[in-house]
């Protein structure tokens, strides 16, 4: 088992092959000492504010964090249940504008072109001024095998998939959100 520091730079060097790292997190729980890291990207040359951006994410609690201290002596044993896979959560986030496009066609889509990322929808509606508005978001998961969590290559594909779901979410929203945000210009 890989080191929650290891994990977290193979991600970080996959990830800058293919979209560029504009934030990254790491919380640590006071008492438990669980750890989380959360990478915030978006596509290469694209200016603030990021019309699409995603979080990619990974919890490591405190039990596999012990384990990777102790992992030689858990080796020996024969009745070795420890589950030190990881979850990468994947929130891909739309812009947030007026008039929005078929959202639910844009998740079919992603769902046709990338079967393997299992997608779903998650809208967020606020309350308050003048109208509701909402916030989308595309979210997904990968269950990573202790044995995989460093590999480099199943890591590059991950971030290819994620920059060209980002690719085709900017695509299909880019008219949407250049009238809404600079319609008045």
């Amino acid at each position: 088992m890989a080191r929650f520091e290891e994990i977290q730079m193979t991600l970080a060097e996959s990830a800058k092959k293919y979209l560029e790292i504009y934030n990254m997190q790491v919380f640590i729980e006071q008492f438990t000492l669980d750890r989380e890291n959360k990478f915030s990207l978006t596509l290469p040359d694209m200016g603030q504010p990021f019309p699409v951006s995603a979080t990619v994410s990974f919890f490591y609690d405190a039990f596999q964090t012990g384990v990777t201290l102790y992992e030689e002596d858990l080796s020996d044993e024969e009745d070795n249940d420890v589950d030190t896979s990881i979850e990468l959560e994947i929130i891909v986030r739309l812009p947030i504008m007026e008039g929005y496009p078929d959202v639910e066609a844009l998740l079919d889509e992603i769902e046709e072109e990338y079967p393997d990322a299992e997608p779903y929808l998650s809208v967020r509606e606020t309350f308050g001024g003048e109208k509701p508005f909402k916030e989308y978001e595309i979210v997904y998961n990968y269950d990573i095998d202790a044995e995989d969590v460093t590999d480099k290559e199943l890591f590059d594909e991950i971030f290819e998939e994620l920059r060209g779901i980002l690719d085709l979410v900017y695509k299909r929203t880019k008219d949407y959100t250049d009238l809404s945000w600079y319609g008045e210009e």
